[in-house]
């Protein structure tokens, strides 16, 4: 599916009051002080339709997996009745100490999708940005990761949702330009402000969600990183 093809824009042209609702773990959450990506993503409906277009709600909690997703399901997301789902999950699930195999991951996701789509939501799904996996621990982890992410893209296929690919864009940064790519991390699994500013800017070009230019000085550095990125793509 293309994000031309979400029903949320036939509900905004009809100025309908829309929710959305950000659903996943750590990179989720707020995990840092300051401008978070969903922030980007809710100035960008702003920018475009105006500021009272809707709520956007962030249901990231630090830690979780596809199984704690499921489980926290009615509270956590069902509740919002949303208009569009950003789901961002799977950092945890390859976590050995989770027990939560590949076969178990794809079916926790497909599960998850059924049950959003049940609720008349449109469904964004996304890879984690790349990880830097020299740090992370166990080295397992690290080797679970890159399979569970290729998960995701096949379960956007399969399923017919719109995927943004962070993974696949950070990680032609890491193998080219690994101490740029440090630059936009936290630790090993997390970004920092910066990181949070470009997966911001990324989701609102993929939307087609205007930034308007008395903001773009306050971006430049996620821009700056954004086209660099996009020079990796070509």
């Amino acid at each position: 599916m293309e994000c031309a093809d979400l029903k949320i824009w036939s509900k905004l042209e009809r100025r309908e009051f829309i929710r959305v609702v950000a659903f996943g773990a750590s990179n989720t959450q707020r995990y840092l002080p300051g401008t978070h990506w969903f922030d980007y993503v809710h100035m960008g409906f702003n920018n475009r339709f105006g500021g009272s277009c809707g709520h956007f709600i962030n249901s990231g909690i630090s830690g979780n997996t596809t199984l704690d997703l499921l489980n926290r399901f009615e509270h956590g997301l069902a509740y919002y009745k949303p208009d569009l789902v950003i789901m961002t999950i799977g950092g945890n699930d390859c976590n050995p100490a989770k027990n939560i195999d590949a076969a178990q991951f794809r079916s926790n996701l497909i599960e998850l999708c059924n049950k959003i789509k049940a609720l008349g939501s449109d469904i964004l799904i996304q890879t984690y940005y790349a990880c830097d996996l020299e740090m992370i621990t166990p080295p397992e982890r690290a080797d679970l990761m890159v399979k569970y992410m290729q998960i995701v893209r096949e379960v956007a296929a399969s399923e017919n949702l719109v995927l943004n690919d962070n993974d696949l864009r950070w990680a032609r940064l890491r193998d080219n330009d690994i101490a740029t790519f440090r630059l936009l991390m936290l630790n090993s699994m997390h970004v920092n402000d910066l990181g949070n500013q470009l997966i911001g800017l990324d989701l609102m070009r993929k939307l087609q969600l205007p930034l308007l230019e008395n903001y773009r000085a306050q971006c430049a550095p996620g821009l700056l990183a954004q086209a660099l990125m996009d020079r990796y793509e070509k």
